[in-house]
């Protein structure tokens, strides 16, 4: 299969482009009370004895509240993909199920900056992988940040592929993405939202599943 760039040539190497897909093919530390507590009773025999306090009981600090980026800042607070049980299995579904993660983490990268995991779940040799954890570091470079951009995975089917491998066909759904400045401003145009078609070949060792290859359907 022949990888190819989510990203257009042009930018690829301004670092300023979403995921851009040709669906051809339809797929169908918590805050502590600090207040003391009672005094102790002082007793009889101990009557100089400075007072004791209690342990203060901890306050509960709200749940983090995720808030996607905008024109005023990057995204805070956005949740860290969660591998399901299923896909660490050397399974039919656990293709699926990781395939979807992989993408979850694709679009955490997008609104985070962080590409680490990505770059964990993909072969050095998928080109296409690569030119994706490239450009989403491009884009948050120099202060920029992304708004948007965020994927979701309705539809992922696996079936035996050679060496080992599965095929993984997805539909891909994507929300427009804006790359911005410091001040806020877009970087270049906006990327409109998308709904494509993918295929990914997942090959599954020691260590779980990991994305051999990546590229589009057209």
């Amino acid at each position: 299969m022949t990888s190819q760039n989510f990203f257009s040539s042009r930018a690829v190497r301004s670092g300023a482009a979403a995921l851009i897909v040709g669906f051809a093919v339809v797929l169908s530390g918590c805050n502590s009370g600090d207040s003391p507590g009672p005094g102790a009773t002082s007793s009889p025999v101990a009557a100089e004895t400075p007072t004791a306090s209690a342990t203060p009981t901890p306050t509960p600090t709200p749940s983090a509240v995720y808030k996607p980026a905008d024109a005023f800042g990057p995204a805070q607070n956005v949740p860290v993909p969660v591998l399901p049980e299923v896909a660490k299995t050397e399974t039919k579904e656990g293709a699926e199920a990781f395939t979807k993660y992989w993408f979850s983490v694709l679009s955490y990268a997008y609104e985070t900056g962080d590409t680490v995991a990505l770059s964990k779940l993909s072969k050095a040799e998928c080109i296409f992988c690569q030119g994706l954890v490239d450009d989403i570091e491009a884009a948050w470079a120099e202060g920029k940040w992304i708004s948007g951009g965020q994927i979701d995975i309705p539809v992922a089917t696996a079936k035996p592929s050679t060496n080992g491998s599965m095929q993984v066909i997805l539909q891909v759904l994507q929300k427009e993405l804006v790359i911005r400045n410091q001040d806020g401003s877009p970087y270049q145009d906006k990327t409109p939202a998308t709904n494509a078609g993918s295929v990914a070949m997942v090959k599954f060792s020691e260590a779980g599943w990991v994305v051999d290859d990546l590229g589009l359907i057209r």
